[in-house]
């Protein structure tokens, strides 16, 4: 909803722009995703099936290796000298040497045609003796110490087979892993008569050799595991003899497996009892689909980055006549009536669109001139009506005189009403001034209250509460009286009694200035104090052709914010108050 709010005040530019190019993002992101699953599909599926088929090449070779080791055994069970060995009852002697030595000279032969035979041993089974042959002594291979152990810990080669293999590291002091495959030797005589054992230790290389040669590219890991799920062979030699976490889910002769983070495939070293693992991170099967991921994902926002260029440049060409149009209209907002909009190389719609806005701008300029002139006339008007109310000059010359002339006669009742009559026009003059200082204005409606009470017979008293630090104050001349008089003749005058008073009150308020002026005469209704407040502000010759002067001035001077406000006041009266900005006058000149 937020974006939604904030799309609506988009100019039609921004509004194309934004949706054109969040089509082509949202385009060039679907694509760019789907030719990245099926990138990643096919590639982690070719990767799959290349593991699998390099995992059934090698475990084919490794079945061939153990077939040729049996094969190997079973040739030196069946040979005669080996046979005569076993089956003779001679222990020692002459004759035990002697067959001893035939069986140590073969034995001898059989480590020179394999040269990953570590040792050789034929043992007698009714005597326990033994003939051993190695490139390492009895007493390094450690034979008589290991042997009978690790027989026990080994396995059948094959489900129900009587040969046993054990991989490990027992017989030699330096803890080199090797395999042991022990054969029964039985007699080529007698069916199933067991006279030895055959004992052949070797080499075992091959995993290790086909881990760093066929799959190192992957990072894999490429080991042998016993029917119980213990690794018997690995490169990683730390990890032999321990159980592999996923045995149980190893079943049948071959599969594959998911395990914390590792593709396992598995495949039973043809009917041996030994499964070939090979564990692939699952990162190694993703890792060439993200390589061509990220050159996808660059070439298609470098595509995305030039077709959004080439879109805006577009969109700029076939926007620029409206733009011009926009922003025309934005600088007539502004208040630069004088603006026009150029019509060069525009077509012929936006031609059209920006002879209509020039022609319209043209007669709103002469309607403007119009509006202004008269303007202009009416509010001279209204000045020229405000001066000519009074024509003060001839008349307050001619009061001088008489007020000399009644000094003179020894008249001070006269004297004292002409000299208040002239204080008063002095102010109106004010050598023309429109703004004098409050205190003037206080000298100016004192001296017109002392006609009035001289006149009415004292029936107004005035409360000023003025401070004199307000008295420099500017305030538009002529302001107060107009008010007095009203309070006077719609108030005080008409009230039961015919007396009363004028209260006069400051206060400033940040940069304005409020100055309040009540009487206690007969009031006004709720209604008729909302309708003068309302039409205060409208020239209307039929309501208070004084306060409405007041009111008019003082928005005209200061603008609309500020001017007269009415409201009850507590003596039952009325009370205007009159805004004005707080200025104060810094040089008196005095008056006229």
């Amino acid at each position: 909803m937020e974006l939604r709010g904030k799309m609506n005040t988009w100019n039609l530019k921004k509004k194309i722009t934004f949706f054109l190019t969040l089509t082509m993002l949202v385009t060039s992101m679907i694509i760019m995703v789907l030719s990245t699953i099926s990138a990643a599909y096919y590639m982690t599926k070719q990767t799959k099936e290349l593991a699998r088929t390099q995992l059934s090449t090698i475990v084919s070779s490794y079945d061939d290796t153990l077939k040729q080791y049996q094969e190997f055994a079973v040739a030196m069970v069946i040979e005669d000298s080996v046979q005569k060995y076993c089956k003779s009852d001679k222990n020692a002697g002459m004759a035990y040497d002697e067959e001893a030595g035939d069986v140590y000279n073969y034995l001898l032969n059989m480590l020179n045609v394999r040269s990953n035979l570590n040792f050789v041993v034929v043992e007698k089974e009714s005597s326990g003796r033994y003939v051993y042959k190695g490139n390492s002594s009895v007493v390094d291979a450690r034979f008589d110490v290991v042997y009978q152990n690790d027989y026990k810990e080994s396995l059948p080669a094959k489900e129900g087979s009587t040969v046993r293999i054990s991989f490990g590291n027992h017989y030699f002091r330096d803890g080199s892993y090797t395999l042991t495959l022990y054969h029964p030797i039985y007699s080529t005589s007698s069916i199933n008569e067991n006279k030895g054992m055959l004992v052949m230790n070797l080499g075992d290389s091959l995993v290790e050799q086909l881990h760093e040669e066929g799959l190192q590219q992957m990072k894999s890991e490429l080991f042998l595991m016993n029917c119980n799920g213990e690794i018997v062979s690995i490169s990683n030699q730390e990890r032999i003899g321990k159980k592999v976490p996923y045995a149980e889910k190893i079943c049948g002769s071959s599969g594959s497996c998911q395990e914390k983070g590792m593709l396992v495939n598995y495949q039973k070293v043809g009917n041996w009892n030994y499964y070939l693992i090979n564990e692939i991170p699952v990162f190694e099967l993703y890792k060439g689909s993200i390589n061509a991921m990220i050159i996808l994902m660059f070439v298609t926002l470098g595509m995305t980055a030039f077709s959004i260029t080439i879109l805006r440049k577009m969109i700029n060409s076939f926007y620029e006549p409206i733009n011009r149009v926009v922003t025309t209209m934005d600088g007539v907002s502004e208040g630069k009536l004088d603006e026009r909009i150029d019509m060069k190389s525009m077509d012929t719609d936006s031609r059209k669109l920006a002879e209509g806005f020039n022609d319209m701008m043209d007669k709103i300029d002469m309607l403007m001139e119009q509006v202004k002139l008269e303007q202009h006339q009416i509010e001279q008007i209204r000045f020229n009506a405000l001066y000519a109310q009074i024509k003060p000059h001839f008349l307050y010359n001619t009061l001088e005189c008489i007020h000399w002339q009644a000094v003179s006669d020894g008249n001070q009742e006269i004297s004292t009403m002409v000299k208040a009559m002239a204080q008063y026009y002095r102010v109106c003059l004010s050598r023309g001034k429109e703004m004098i200082p409050l205190g003037q204005e206080l000298e100016h409606i004192r001296s017109y209250l002392v006609i009035q009470n001289m006149r009415y017979d004292n029936i107004i008293d005035l409360e000023d509460h003025i401070p004199e630090g307000f008295y420099r104050v500017n305030i538009p001349k002529m302001t107060l009286q107009p008010l007095v008089e009203n309070a006077i003749y719609h108030g005080i005058r008409i009230k039961e009694g015919g007396k009363g008073k004028i209260f006069l009150e400051i206060r400033r308020k940040g940069e304005d200035v409020y100055l309040s002026l009540g009487d206690s005469g007969s009031g006004m209704t709720q209604w008729e104090i909302d309708e003068m407040n309302q039409s205060i502000s409208q020239y209307d010759e039929s309501f208070g052709y004084g306060v409405r002067n007041v009111n008019k001035r003082i928005e005209l001077m200061f603008g609309k914010a500020y001017g007269l406000y009415y409201f009850k006041n507590e003596q039952g009266g009325v009370t205007v108050e009159i805004h004005l900005p707080f200025e104060v006058q810094t040089e008196d000149k005095g008056v006229i």
